[in-house]
């Protein structure tokens, strides 16, 4: 910008020094000098500055402190004002902002209250971009509106870096999208919901934790919502790209793996945890981090707190899976199922810390044999097989024209490298079978439609794909990633900034072009690099040992210095003062291409196992051979029928075929900014937005936006729409006069609107404010349309004077033309009769020539006719000679030859005769051998039946030895049980005696206090009456005035007292005595109660411990005598060390083989320790019945058969009840009775 454009006191952003950067790359200044050449002056803060005037862009301060919603409405359109905007909304918590048609969403990182919601759904249906403030559901109803008026399919791009919010932003338009496609029928809703269900089982299974972003999608996808001709909705499908299947074995620090297996440990219930043998505290080697050295070693407490944040929101989103799987179609089976296989592949995770001597080549890796049981049990693989085909590899050898197939242990690398190509195929098939199930759901709703149906069904479609990547190490996977971000960088740039100015071109606008970013090399550089990655994958699965990562890597460096664009953007690492290059790597072993987004160095480590999707035969053998269904359908016998299948070749191809689509689509853009690396919120980091701003190519849209036309329409759409807004006596006018006078009637300013060839085109605003005025009935001015009028009719007499004059002008200038064009073909003829003339004596010539060769011609002809008749009788004489000569050495073979012949014939014979004996003779030998052999081999199959036959009587003797030990054992606990049993009752019994003489010597006592009260009140009573007035009392009356007294004893109320008229007083005192005795006696009677069902508890105590004795044992017994062991097994039963048999010895022995059947000896053993069993369990039976002679508790252990679940071990289940209540009846009369007994003996 020349310096004569600024003045003094302009205000300006000066671009901050590169000290400074912290700050921002901007600071605020203003203009102090302005020269008319050379640098500006300029003041920031309270320092003056020289500054190019190039390097200054203009500033402007609102004086309300608003924002613009639309960046191209700003005064002073540059990348700092636009992001000074960007910030001040993000602020205030307005994430959105428009450029022109395209939406900017900066990442709030929490919820805005208020910002989405049907409440929103419906504030924003069926209002135009730019009536209310800037909201994807702006973007989605615009598109929604434009493919039901024009019938013409929609697409979004949805792009950022990673963390930016992409997810999310493609969220809430389907949200939009179901919202306002209505769900008027039932299939319409089961769509609609399936639609915004299938969104959770993806994040689930595709998305991950990240340095960058909590909510990583680790694989693309297009999401294709169908409608019909009215809008409504009728189908859905989803298309994915490129799993980052690497994830699932390895992550790196500070990060995690799918979402899916943590959701599964938060969520699932305990019960069905156990089932899956999973333990939530446990921590799993496939879900640790790349630096975990196991399983066993413990988790850092930074790491903990790392994983903690999560649990809460994994528990969330566990159940909000189990809705969304249950809601597009999935049965519980299927469900149980999948988490099965997660728990499965979890379990093979923790074999890989397993490791071999690689110094010796015998040894074979050494597995935890109960990880593989239950890794092969959950996925129905037996787990011999699968231990077999991770140890050892099969190895195809040939000689001599004959193939042999050998097993050869495989080394610590390669047994990894075959565990994880199982565990990241089976999580991929799986992935693509839910995705698959997911678009079968969606088919199952489809109503059945016909080609026509077909036709007019439109599509809007939403692209989701993983933003631009530059980590701490970049492989295969982020190069695929950044290509498919560089393909849709060059196509904005292609179908949207090119496309742009070649319109203005077409439509002759004056336009001075923009050199925009050209992704084209590094496109290139990247598909070269896929073609030779493809060369040397097919030569390593070819087996060629020569074939390596760092070979490929050379060889990629190397060509693409040749080429003079791709040397430009893919270099070789540099080199950094330690050995290798800055991220720990040698020369050979990456390389840096330079993207639209910044360089990144990519480390080549395991590429060519990468780009390879052919599974291990072995492994693809398990798969297919596995005794679950679910498992089994996620084989492909063809993908291990052929070596090598390209993942690159097939992400190229599906990249272009989403392309292609695209380009048939009318496209939205809306372009996803991180505010910050730290994922918080209220934090905006200006250097790392305008990085972005620039990268994604947002400066020259507005550029485009600003300085040239955004809204452009077609003429006969235009009068269409607008018709309304001008008189009808317009309506005779042409379009494009029309329009010239709908601008001119609603002052639209000159320079915002521009007629091409075709089109209108308006700056950005004027084609809102022409849709106001429509919505509004607006009528335009009556002066200013005959104003126009009278301007129409005078260009027309302009354009009718213009037409005369070329009427006139026309005859003189159809004369001049007819002038010069018959000079011209004058000059042309005379010019064509003197070449004409050469020709004709040039074609003279060359008749003569051809007269005379044809002349030669007959010459020849007639020679070589003479010639040939000689030569044909020379011929005959020469083949009669032969002929002659032939039949003269056939009589001379025939002399000599014959007899040679005959010779020959014999010797032939007779060698035949002789390999004949011969190979009899070898036949004999090899017979005789082979016998030799099978006596050999019976002869040690005696003796291995007498070796065994000896251990077997070793083992019994044994077992006897044993059984004698466990008898004298078992005796002498009888004994002492019995002894401790009998020793508690005598206690028992003595201490229930000795309380009950107690007891009744407190009754005792008791009764004869009373009757000495008694006593001490009648003489107290006679001393204090007046003499005495007989009375004979009614028996069992009583007193009159003792209301609230008892009914005396019977013992008193028979008898005659002698009562005087005081007796009234005295009866009260003695009644008032009476209740404080009863008072003290009930508390005595309540204490001795409590005393004596303490000691009947203390004997249950006792009487529990003897059953929990009984239990242990009867486990012991059981333990010993009911093992599962077979009694002819080499394994002793007790006390001795077992010794390993022979598999053959065990097929022998078995309980199930005809072998152990049809020996006698082993049914007669089998007897011996059956009635061992019977005998014990009679002895026990007769101990149980003395410790419980009424009956067994029924607190008796489960029995280990189901025989013996019916009874108990001490009787039936009727004797042991009916014994319980005996025992129960004999307490109460015996224990509990004395209780009642004693309350009558007081007369209460």
């Amino acid at each position: 910008m020349p310096s004569a454009q600024f003045k003094v006191n302009d205000l300006v952003f000066v671009p901050c020094p590169e000290g400074k950067a912290e700050e921002g790359p901007f600071m605020s200044g203003v203009v102090s000098e302005a020269p008319e050449a050379g640098d500006l002056v300029v003041k920031v803060g309270k320092t003056q500055q020289r500054v190019p005037a190039s390097n200054l862009r203009r500033r402007f301060i609102r004086d309300d402190g608003a924002t613009c919603q639309d960046n191209t409405a700003l005064v002073h359109l540059n990348d700092a004002t636009i992001l000074e905007n960007l910030r001040a909304r993000h602020e205030a918590d307005e994430i959105y902002t428009y450029t022109a048609s395209v939406l900017l969403a900066v990442n709030p990182y929490h919820d805005v209250t208020g910002l989405y919601g049907e409440a929103q759904c419906a504030r924003y249906r069926g209002k135009h971009i730019g009536a209310l403030p800037p909201h994807p559901y702006a973007i989605a109803d615009t598109a929604y509106r434009a493919l039901v008026r024009d019938h013409k399919n929609q697409g979004f791009i949805i792009s950022g870096e990673s963390g930016a919010g992409k997810t999310e932003t493609a969220k809430i338009v389907m949200e939009y999208l179901g919202y306002v496609s209505g769900s008027t029928n039932q299939m319409t809703a089961q769509i609609q919901r399936r639609v915004l269900q299938a969104q959770p089982i993806l994040e689930s299974f595709g998305n991950a934790v990240t340095m960058r972003n909590n909510n990583s999608s680790r694989f693309g996808k297009y999401n294709s919502i169908f409608f019909d001709e009215d809008g409504t909705l009728c189908d859905a499908s989803v298309t994915t790209y490129l799993l980052e299947s690497s994830r699932v074995v390895v992550h790196a620090k500070r990060e995690r793996t799918y979402h899916c297996f943590y959701e599964m440990l938060s969520g699932l219930p305990d019960e069905k945890l156990k089932k899956l043998h999973l333990d939530r505290a446990k921590l799993y080697l496939l879900l640790a981090n790349e630096g975990q050295a196991s399983a066993t070693q413990e988790e850092t407490a930074e790491e903990k707190r790392f994983h903690a944040q999560f649990k809460d929101l994994d528990i969330r989103n566990f159940n909000r899976l189990c809705v969304a799987l249950r809601d597009v179609g999935f049965s519980e089976e299927d469900i149980d199922l999948t988490f099965q296989v997660l728990a499965g592949l979890v379990h093979l995770g923790d074999l890989s810390g397993a490791e071999r001597d690689d110094d010796d080549e015998s040894a074979t890796i050494q597995l935890d044999e109960e990880t593989l049981q239950k890794a092969g049990e959950l996925l129905g693989i037996d787990p011999s097989e699968l231990g077999s085909a991770l140890r050892r590899r099969k190895v195809k050898i040939t000689r001599v024209g004959r193939e042999s197939i050998h097993e050869v242990p495989r080394t610590t690398l390669q047994f990894r490298h075959a565990l994880f190509s199982l565990i990241k195929a089976l999580y991929k098939r799986l992935f693509e079978r839910l995705v698959a199930r997911i678009n079968g759901s969606f088919s199952e709703l489809r109503k059945p439609a016909t080609g026509e149906d077909e036709v007019e069904r439109c599509q809007i479609g939403i692209l989701d794909i993983y933003g631009f990547e530059r980590l701490q190490r970049n492989s295969f996977e982020q190069l695929c990633i950044n290509l498919a971000n560089e393909r849709l960088q060059q196509y904005f740039v292609e179908n949207v900034l090119t496309a742009e100015q070649n319109l203005y071109r077409r439509e002759g606008l004056p336009w001075t072009g923009l050199t925009l970013p050209d992704s084209t090399p590094v496109v290139t550089a990247i598909a070269c690099t896929f073609k030779t990655l493809d060369e040397y994958s097919q030569q390593l699965a070819k087996g060629f040992e020569k074939t390596s990562d760092e070979g490929f890597c050379q060889k990629t460096v190397e060509e693409a210095q040749k080429d003079p664009q791709r040397k430009e953007v893919l270099k070789p690492l540099k080199m950094s003062n330690k050995r290798g290059s800055s991220a720990g790597l040698a020369m050979n072993e990456g390389f840096i291409v330079k993207h639209y987004a910044g360089q990144v160095e990519y480390n080549t480590k395991g590429w060519l196992d990468k780009n390879n999707d052919r599974l291990l035969v072995e492994c693809e053998e398990l798969i297919c051979g596995s005794e679950c269904n679910f498992v089994r359908t996620l084989g492909d016998d063809e993908k291990s029928k052929v070596l090598f299948r390209s993942i690159s070749k097939k992400y190229s191809a599906d990249l272009e075929n989403l392309l292609k689509t695209l380009n048939q689509c009318h496209l939205h853009y809306i372009r996803c900014f991180k505010p910050n690396e730290l994922q918080k919120r209220s934090i905006f980091n200006d250097n790392l937005v305008l990085d972005q701003i620039v990268q994604c190519g947002t400066i020259e849209l507005v550029k485009i936006m600003h300085d040239g036309y955004p809204n452009r329409c077609v003429f006969d759409e235009l009068v269409a729409r607008f018709r309304s807004l001008l008189p009808d006596s317009f309506q005779r006018y042409g379009n494009r006069t029309f329009i010239e006078a709908l601008m001119l009637a609603y002052d639209v300013p000159k320079e915002d609107w521009a007629l091409g060839m075709s089109r209108l085109f308006l700056k950005a605003g004027q084609l809102k404010a022409l849709e106001d005025l429509r919505s509004k009935g607006a009528k335009p001015d009556t002066e200013k349309l005959q104003q126009i009028v009278r301007g129409i009719v005078r260009k027309r007499w302009v354009r009718a004077g213009h037409a005369v004059r070329l009427c006139n002008y026309f005859p003189r200038f159809l004369s001049a033309i007819r002038a010069a064009q018959a000079v011209r073909a004058l000059a042309t003829r005379a010019l064509l009769v003197g070449r004409l003339q050469k020709l004709r004596e040039a074609a003279r010539r060359k008749m003569a020539l051809r007269r005379r060769f044809q002349v030669l011609v007959r010459v020849a002809v007639l020679t070589k006719r003479f010639v040939d008749k000689l030569s044909t009788k020379v011929r005959r004489q020469r083949a009669w000679k032969r002929l002659s000569t032939t039949v003269g050495t056939w009589l001379l073979l025939q002399q000599r030859v014959l007899p040679w012949l005959a010779r020959s014939r014999r010797s032939i014979q007779q060698k035949i005769e002789d390999e004949r004996r011969e190979n009899e003779r070898r036949a004999a030998e090899e017979m005789q051998r082979i016998a030799e052999e099978k006596r050999r081999a019976e002869e040690e199959r005696r003796k291995e039946e007498e070796e065994f036959q000896r251990k077997v009587e070793e083992d019994r003797r044994k077992l006897e030895e044993e059984k004698r030990e466990a008898e004298e054992r078992l005796a002498a606990e009888k004994a002492a049980a019995l002894a401790e049993i009998e020793n508690m009752r005598l206690q028992a019994q003595e201490e229930q005696r000795k309380e009950m003489e107690r007891m009744r010597e407190e009754l005792e006592r008791l009764k004869a206090d009373q009757e000495f009260f008694k006593m001490e009140k009648e003489k107290q009573l006679r001393a204090e009456a007046p003499p005495p007035i007989m009375e004979v009392a009614s028996p069992c009356r009583s007193s009159p005035n003792r209301r609230n007294s008892k009914t005396l004893p019977e013992d008193d109320s028979c008898s005659t007292a002698l009562v005087t008229d005081d007796y009234d007083v005295g009866s009260s005192m003695s009644v008032v005595l009476q209740d404080r005795e009863r008072a003290q006696m009930e508390t005595r009677i309540k204490a001795l109660e409590e005393d004596a069902a303490k000691r009947q508890k203390e004997v249950s105590t006792l009487v529990h411990m003897l059953m929990c004795k009984n239990r242990a044992l009867d486990l012991r017994i059981e333990a010993e005598w009911d093992s599962g062991m077979p009694p002819d097994s080499e394994y002793p039963l007790i006390g001795l060390a077992p010794t390993t048999p022979r598999a053959s010895d065990a097929r022998r022995l078995s309980r199930g083989s005809s072998i152990y059947q049809a020996d006698p000896r082993q049914q007669r053993r089998q007897s011996f320790a059956n009635n061992d069993k019977r005998c014990w369990k009679e002895q026990r039976e007769f101990l149980l019945e003395d410790i419980y002679p009424l009956g067994q508790p029924n607190t008796k252990s489960t029995p280990s058969k189901p025989r013996e679940r019916r009874q108990s071990v001490g009787g039936s289940a009727e004797e042991a009840i009916q014994g319980e209540r005996v025992r129960r009846k004999t307490q109460a009369e015996s224990g509990g009775g004395f209780m009642k007994r004693a309350l009558d003996g007081l007369g209460l």
